[in-house]
């Protein structure tokens, strides 16, 4: 259990790293993240211009951009989440012990 209680800080500052760090990939995630300021920048000149029907389409699009943002965000997590618990449970079973995941 020792062993256990050593590297579950590291493993914990090493998610924080990733969530932290995620957004300076060149991934899906971060053009997602690019398109969706994109599009707040032209609903606010839109929204300048009275022009209501396309604020309204760009509204929608804005909308589907923060249902991708936060399907990628919550499968990052779980993907994650299944290898640390993988490598958590390889830990402790070296050690004897086997918890019930």
């Amino acid at each position: 259990m020792d062993t256990c209680k050593a590297y579950l800080p590291e493993l914990v500052q090493s998610r924080i790293d990733d969530l932290v760090n995620v957004q300076g990939l060149e991934g899906e995630l971060a053009i997602h993240l690019k398109e969706l300021q994109d599009s707040l920048a032209a609903l606010e000149a839109l929204a300048r211009e009275d022009a209501s029907e396309a604020a309204r389409g760009l509204v929608e699009d804005m909308e589907r951009l923060i249902d991708r943002v936060r399907r990628e965000y919550v499968s990052l997590a779980y993907r994650q989440g299944l290898v640390d618990g993988a490598g958590f449970r390889r830990m402790v079973a070296g050690q004897g012990v086997v918890p019930e995941i």
